[in-house]
């Protein structure tokens, strides 16, 4: 039994129709990722799933025993609440019945004895089982737990939700879906704000979880990579379904397309050559041939026309040729330092960025991932050491805020200002490419939002580049589609770029070297992609393993070869100590023994002890255990004999 059934949603805004029809239900277990064009209609649909918000026409319906956690982009949590007791509301079930628990046991301290007294007993008893076995006594721990994995610290706990930022609101909100453990997952953009770190430990919870069913809409290709087994392209306001993750979704949508455009361009030949009939025979001996067919092109056109592919021609427009190349060194940086205070950054970093490099920046948040590009853009100082940019460099540093915008200008204008030889078509292709379309290219850039401001930046970078590029965060704003154009637009650029970001797929695609922050001050620089970057931290990590491994068993090695000689010493002086007290005197068994008897036994005794270090020897002894223990002992056996023989004799022999 599906526990969602969707069929026939409709949805529209101000008469634009953005979901047509949907139908599809969800499984216990699914995995799907909803992607497509922003203003597609995937957080309306996610908002439609939840309850948020209702579809014009269609129904959703939930099976009763579904339990459903929504994470909205727009954090939906009491601003009066603190951080912990928000996160844990989640256990209100089991706050409740800890509060049964309460007023059990004050009964039971008003009833001392008596009847009031073993009911409430039997009471507290019942609600204890019942709380211990739904984890109650380990709420505190969870709590804490999961916080801290998304970057919360202790003394976060306690503070107000009104305090906190609008990213750590949204790790918030995670805390509290991965807490409550829902049968469905509704997530929205659920990887804003972490960094990689928080993205491996999120993935892996939501790996760990394969009974959820999980919807999630991101821009994040590698988080999608790593949680999905299905996608679904919301396009137009239709769906389309497509096994396996992100990379699958790729190949398999790039197969349709070609298949699409051949069968378009069969049937548009199949058009023109019955059109050419038509034409040709249309008032001849064949005309009542010429208006069957025509009647059934007719017919074809109406309702069976196969689409053709929308292709960019974005190759011209964005082939990134720059005018003057630099120098081979463009970047030297010796004993680079920066920190603030209470707050290590990074602490001498060497580093000799050479032409067409990509190096890519990374770490946790706080790093001081930013603050790196501001000082080798001369817009911080660095604490210690020195850096110098190389012969013939020219930057440009494209950041999330503070552009070079004109804000009066329009994005078609301001677009134009920086190549005035490109066709207005190929400046309303560029704009179409980072999302503006139709009148919203005539809109003046003050009028725009943060994000719709950073993609014009983004369009004029790409129209007029330098030979070396500076990039803070410079996919966010963007969706999958432009994400991509921006990763074939850098394919083309031949100077050397430098750039910090979270988008991991990005980052894969593009970097040849990444600078990793580790947030202590540390640093290390690893060459390669980012799937490269993650082998050797990898094979970092197994080494670490080892190496501990090696050192813990060395470590008892030591302390059991420590134990043998101090259990060994004991035994020597045991042994003096014996052989003292025991000097003089024959042992029992040779006291009434002749001096030829006994140095008849001591002869004998020789010859059975060099016998027995022969055996030692023998394979077919060596290969038996039990054979080796029994020869053990007989020979341990002869030598104390021997020894007490040769006491009795010397005993003899001086009497």
């Amino acid at each position: 039994m599906a526990l969602v059934d969707v069929i026939n949603l409709e949805k529209a805004f101000a008469g634009r129709s953005v979901l047509r029809g949907l139908s599809f239900d969800l499984q216990k277990g699914q995995k799907i990722g909803l992607v497509g064009p922003n203003g597609c209609g995937k957080t309306t649909l996610l908002k439609i799933l939840a309850g948020v918000e209702n579809a014009d026409h269609g129904s959703v319906t939930i099976a009763r025993t579904c339990k459903v956690s929504y994470v909205s982009q727009i954090p939906r949590l009491d601003p009066n609440e603190t951080l912990h007791h928000q996160v844990s509301l989640v256990f209100d079930e089991l706050h409740e019945i800890e509060r049964q628990m309460h007023e059990a046991a004050d009964l039971l301290g008003k009833h001392p004895s008596g009847p009031e007294h073993d009911t409430a007993m039997e009471r507290y008893g019942h609600l204890e089982e019942h709380f211990n076995h739904m984890g109650g006594y380990d709420i505190q721990r969870k709590v804490e737990s999961v916080l801290n994995q998304l970057g919360f610290s202790t003394e976060d706990l306690d503070r107000k939700i009104s305090t906190l930022s609008g990213g750590q609101k949204s790790r918030a909100q995670i805390a509290q879906l991965l807490l409550e453990g829902p049968d469905l997952m509704l997530l929205d953009e659920p990887t804003n704000h972490l960094d990689l770190g928080m993205l491996d430990w999120l993935e892996n919870a939501l790996n760990e979880m394969p009974d959820v069913t999980l919807v999630v809409v991101s821009h994040d290709r590698y988080f999608l990579d790593s949680v999905v087994n299905e996608i679904y392209d919301v396009t137009g306001g239709q769906l389309e379904k497509f096994p396996g993750n992100y990379t699958v979704y790729t190949e398999i949508k790039a197969e349709r397309q070609l298949s699409q455009e051949r069968a378009y361009n069969q049937q548009q030949a199949y058009i023109a050559k019955q059109e050419e009939y038509i034409r040709r025979f249309g008032a001849g001996v064949r005309a009542m041939q010429a208006r069957g067919r025509k009647t059934r092109l007719e017919r074809l056109k109406d309702e069976s026309l196969v689409g053709k592919v929308n292709r960019n021609s974005k190759n011209v427009i964005l082939n990134l040729k720059i005018q003057k190349a630099s120098g081979h060194d463009v970047l030297k940086a010796e004993n680079l330092t920066k920190n603030y205070p209470g707050k290590p950054l990074w602490n001498d970093i060497h580093l000799n960025l050479q032409r067409g490099k990509r190096l890519g920046i990374i770490g946790p948040n706080g790093s001081g991932k930013t603050t790196f590009l501001n000082v080798i853009f001369g817009e911080a100082e660095p604490d210690r050491g020195h850096f110098k940019w190389g012969y013939g460099v020219v930057s440009k540093y494209f950041r999330q805020e503070h552009q070079d915008l004109i804000l009066d200008n329009t994005i078609i204008d301001e677009l134009q200002r920086v190549r005035i030889t490109a066709t207005q078509q190929e400046l309303r292709d560029l704009a179409a490419l980072f999302l503006f379309s139709g009148d919203t290219i005539e809109k003046k850039l003050s009028v725009l939002s943060g994000g719709e401001r950073s993609r014009v930046a983004m369009a004029k970078l790409l129209l007029q580049p330098t030979n070396t590029i500076l990039m803070d965060e410079p996919t966010n704003h963007l969706d999958l589609q432009t994400c991509e154009v921006l990763e074939e637009a850098l394919d083309s650029f031949d100077g050397t770029l430098i750039l910090v970001s979270h988008d991991r797929y990005f980052m894969d695609q593009v970097c040849d070297q990444l600078l990793a922050l580790r947030g202590d001050g540390t640093w290390k620089l690893y060459n390669g992609s980012y799937t490269d970057y993650l082998a050797a931290v990898a094979r970092e990590k197994a080494d670490a393993e080892n190496a501990k491994r090696d050192a813990e068993k060395a470590a008892k090695k030591a302390e059991h070869d420590r134990a043998a000689a101090d259990r060994a010493r004991v035994q020597a002086q045991q042994n003096k100590q014996k052989a003292a007290a025991g000097k003089g005197k024959v042992h029992s068994k040779y006291a009434k023994l002749g001096l030829q008897d006994v140095e008849r036994q001591i002869s004998e005794t020789e010859v059975l002890i060099a016998s027995l270090e022969g055996s030692f020897g023998n394979p077919k002894v060596a290969a038996n255990p039990g054979a080796m223990r029994e020869l053990r002992t007989k020979y341990d056996a002869a030598k104390m004999a021997l020894a007490d023989l040769m006491a009795a004799w010397e005993a003899k022999s001086a009497g």
